[in-house]
Parts: structure tokens; C-alpha cells; sequence
């Protein structure tokens, strides 16, 4: 078990903690601080459930939403290593569903007019949402409008990961693979892969190769009843109506044992204690405690940045404004994980990387000065997710000088 430890060179990386806390930016929140072996700093502020006063602790389990995508990672780079792929394959090959796909060239009227593939999607384009599939993420987007109302909460609830993965491969792809960035279902359909080569449902793939060896034993695509009481609430913030609860059933009945989709980009629940063990392996070339999970020379190109002309997110994404909004100006992308590759913009050095979670969940890895950040709360609240991941590696780093 986890214990507090803070010093008195990160008072100010304590105190910018507490006033989230104060300010009703978060309902509550942990972090923690790690480098050269020694936890520098781990503290916990405030509650997982505002309304009954239940405080949070290191053992409250969060919605970890797109910290999942990594873990989806680590799981097929396995597979990797094992032969059953390479990442230039045409992913038809191993999912057919997704052969003589049709790509969007414009709209007219209500018609989308679309054109062939000028190459196949590859399980690379996958692992670096070039691969031109949509997330239903942009209003006025035609091709996310049609994910939106093909994939929406209702229609996943009672579907199967097998199920959704066929409806994204009948939607036409926004781009042809390749040409740009755009965050998408790409990692869903990686973990659909796992399942087909390894043979095993997402869920159990997961637990005997990840969760059992790295000691993540509340990390799950669900809660079980007699651990609802650990289960942090969440919560919505603006300026206009601070912390409001979220208890709509996409957030509580998504994360019941009775859903039956799997959610390789953004389904799994963790503890912070149980993912830092997770961000180990990176810290440790693939190693956690005496086991191997994956060798350095995997892990090498997993935080390497595969976009063209080494271009950051925010250079080779379709919506450049958003990417810029994500805090991306910096990064381009690995295997599932941004990575740091223009320097004197963060304290991190060149080569950091890592990702976050919707509900203000983030992680960094910089392997240079063997550091590692991870802090888990449990909030929507978009205008501040990169504000807040930017202070707390200032103030982080100021603390080691």
C-alpha cells in the first residue's frame, strides 16, 4: 500500500493541488511523483463522492477513459513480439470486415460522396489515429455525425466489442489513411484485434497478460457490487455551475458488469497505485519487478514518433485547433502515446510521453531524468485538463531543482 510523502521543496506544487480542491475545480484528487526509484511526492486531496463527504483515498478506483489506449498497447505489442503481426500489415487481413472500405470526399446535400482507397489501412495507422476512422467527436463533421447516431451509449450498451467494430467498419473513413492525424475509435479496434490473434475476449486477454503480473487487481472493464463503495463519482465543471454530479447511466451502467463492450480507447477503471505500477514498464525498458514483459527494443519503438517528417500532433492533425486545445503543440505520435519530440517547450526532456483520461486523468514518462507524473480525479472538465497537466509538471520539476 501507497503512503504520503511530500518534502518541503514541492510546498508550492502542494499548495497549487489544494486550491483544485478549494476552488471546486475537482472534487478531489491524488498525485503522484516519482524519479530515480524514490516516490518524491504522493499526496490525496479532497472526495470521491462530494455529496456524502466520502474522501478520497489510494485505493479509490477512477474512470481512467483514454489512459486505457496505452494499456491496449502493451497488450498487442506482446502479440507483436510473438510474430503474430507486424505493424505494416493491412489490419483486412486480420478483421476482413474492413476490406474495400470507402472514403469521404465531400458532402452534397444529404449524400456523402466517397472514393476508393488508395491503400490499405495498417495496423500502424491504427496505433497512430491516422487510419482516417471517426470518435463522433465534431457536430458538424458529416462522417462523425453518422458515428454519433451508430454508436452512440444506447446502441453500444447491448452490443459486443465484435459488433461495434463491423458498424465502424461500414462508415466511411474521413481521409485516406495516413494523410493526417484525428483522434478515433483506431485503438477499439486494436483491442478487437487482441482478440482475434490471441483468441481470447478482450476483458480475460487483459487480466492473465497485464493485470495479474503487474499487481492491477481493480483494474477492470467493470466494477464488481462489493467494490461500488471504492468507486469515485463523477463530476462536471465550468465556471458557471462549478463540480455538478454526472450520474447519467453512460458513466455508471458503462462500468457494470452487465455491459457487454469492451472498450479498448476508453473503458477500463484503475486505482493510481495500479496504473503507476503500469507506467513502470516504460520507466523500465518493459520490466516490472523481476518480470520481462516486453523487451527494451519493443518498448523503444512504442515511444518512437511515427508521424511523417517527425511532425507533431498538432502539425499533422485535420483539426489542427483542437490539437492545439489538447496541449499536442509539442508531440508527435508513438504507439498509443503522444512523445515529446520538440524541446524547451515542457521541463520534460525530448522523449517524454504518456496520455490522459476525459475525466482528468494524466500520466507523463520521461525516461531521460527516470521521472514519472500520474494523477487521477475524477472531472469533465476540458478547459482545464491541459491548464492543469502543464502547472503540475512545472511545478514538479521546479520541486527537483
Amino acid at each position: 500500500m501507497l503512503s504520503p510523502t511530500k518534502s518541503s521543496s514541492f510546498i508550492e506544487l502542494d499548495k497549487f493541488l489544494q486550491k483544485l480542491v478549494d476552488d471546486d475545480k475537482a472534487p478531489g484528487l491524488i498525485f503522484l511523483l516519482y524519479k530515480r526509484g524514490k516516490i518524491e511526492f504522493l499526496q490525496k486531496y479532497g472526495w470521491q463522492d462530494v455529496e456524502n463527504k466520502t474522501p478520497i483515498e489510494f485505493d479509490t478506483i477512477f474512470r481512467i477513459y483514454s489512459m486505457t489506449k496505452p494499456i491496449i498497447t502493451i497488450g498487442l505489442m506482446m502479440l507483436f513480439e510473438e510474430g503474430k503481426f507486424k505493424l505494416d500489415d493491412p489490419i483486412d487481413k486480420f478483421l476482413p470486415e474492413f476490406k474495400e472500405m470507402r472514403v469521404f470526399v465531400r458532402e452534397e446535400g444529404k449524400k456523402i460522396i466517397t472514393e476508393e482507397l488508395e491503400r490499405e489501412i495498417t495496423v500502424l495507422d491504427l496505433f497512430t489515429h491516422t487510419s482516417g476512422i471517426g470518435y463522433g467527436s465534431f457536430e458538424d463533421d458529416p462522417i462523425d455525425k453518422i458515428y454519433s447516431e451508430r454508436i452512440s451509449y444506447d446502441n453500444k450498451k447491448s452490443l459486443s466489442l465484435e459488433e461495434v467494430i463491423k458498424i465502424i467498419a461500414d462508415i466511411p473513413l474521413r481521409f485516406q489513411p495516413g494523410k493526417y492525424f484525428r483522434y478515433s475509435y483506431s485503438t477499439d479496434v486494436l483491442g478487437r484485434l487482441i482478440e482475434v490473434l490471441s483468441g481470447q475476449s478482450l476483458d480475460v486477454y487483459l487480466k492473465e497478460k497485464i493485470f495479474q503480473p503487474l499487481d492491477m487487481n481493480n483494474t477492470s472493464f467493470y466494477v464488481p457490487e462489493n467494490k461500488l463503495n471504492k468507486f469515485a463519482k463523477v463530476y462536471l465543471y465550468n465556471e458557471a455551475n462549478p463540480l455538478q454530479l454526472v450520474d447519467t447511466p453512460n458513466v455508471v451502467e458503462s462500468f457494470s458488469k452487465n455491459y457487454k463492450y469492451f472498450s479498448g480507447g476508453g473503458g477500463l477503471v484503475s486505482t493510481l497505485h495500479e496504473y503507476f505500477n503500469f507506467t513502470l514498464l516504460f520507466s523500465n525498458k518493459g520490466k516490472f519487478k523481476d518480470k520481462q514483459f516486453l523487451h527494451p527494443e519493443t518498448m523503444d519503438l512504442i515511444t518512437t514518433n511515427y508521424l511523417k517528417d517527425n511532425k507533431t500532433i498538432t502539425e499533422y492533425a485535420l483539426t489542427k485547433d483542437l490539437a492545439e486545445s489538447l496541449g499536442l503543440n509539442a508531440y508527435g505520435q508513438g504507439l498509443g502515446i503522444r512523445v515529446l519530440v520538440k524541446e524547451n517547450i515542457t521541463p520534460s526532456a525530448s522523449g517524454e510521453h504518456g496520455w490522459g483520461g476525459a475525466a482528468m486523468t494524466y500520466y507523463w514518462v520521461d525516461p531521460l531524468n527516470d521521472v514519472i507524473g500520474l494523477y487521477m480525479s475524477q472531472v469533465f472538465a476540458s478547459a482545464l485538463n491541459v491548464p492543469v497537466a502543464e502547472k503540475l509538471m512545472k511545478l514538479a520539476y521546479e520541486g527537483f531543482e
